[in-house]
């Protein structure tokens, strides 16, 4: 797998967050006991998807480095809002480990996911098997202090799209954030650029250890 640097590094070129903010979210999360730990050299911490998706949610979710922590714990007690996500949810991809995923799972857990499967599981088998100009297009978005986000996947060989949307548990749609101090919301999208450069490197790197 690959390492913090190399994670860190991929993230900041193809999302263009500076290397130093995202540096910074890092640490946080390390801070945070959100991020795998090791030494140094061959005893370096090795980075798997669920690292990559804490990285990637920090940067969605947290307009500010100081904020990353929180805001992964945060999308981490979404669940599911089912009058907003289609009704096959990841069934719909054709993609067997993201349809596998629990009920009760979260926007976190289902972006590590997503990374996985789209570094050696199904999601980069069906990548395999269609014209390299069309990839699968996916959209991932959170806002930076509501508890919302959601993932989309279209443009899949059955022609079939799946849109999962997650909210704060136990919080009614209208109730506003906790935290919100004002009327002014944010929210941050990447696509599939990102989650396909960073399963690439995780796949590469995989591969050579």
């Amino acid at each position: 797998m690959a390492s913090p640097a190399q994670l860190t590094q991929t993230v900041s070129e193809v999302t263009g967050v500076s290397l130093a903010t995202v540096v910074d979210i890092d640490r946080k999360l390390v801070k945070g006991g959100l991020r795998s730990k090791g030494g140094r050299g061959l005893n370096a911490a090795r980075m798997q998807p669920l690292d990559a998706a804490r990285l990637l949610t920090a940067i969605l979710a947290s307009p500010q480095a100081n904020g990353a922590a929180s805001a992964v714990e945060r999308y981490t007690q979404t669940r599911i809002d089912a009058s907003r996500s289609s009704e096959s949810r990841f069934g719909a991809t054709g993609c067997d480990d993201l349809a596998a995923l629990p009920a009760r799972h979260s926007f976190v857990e289902a972006l590590a996911a997503l990374i996985a499967s789209a570094t050696d599981g199904s999601l980069a088998a069906l990548q395999a098997g269609v014209d390299q100009h069309r990839p699968p297009s996916i959209e991932i978005f959170a806002f930076t202090r509501a508890t919302r986000g959601r993932i989309r996947i279209a443009g899949l060989q059955n022609g079939l799209t799946a849109s999962v949307e997650y909210g704060a548990a136990g919080r009614s749609r209208e109730a506003p954030p906790h935290h919100a101090t004002g009327d002014l919301e944010q929210s941050r999208r990447i696509t599939e650029r990102t989650i396909f450069s960073v399963a690439e490197l995780l796949g590469q790197e995989s591969r050579r250890d």
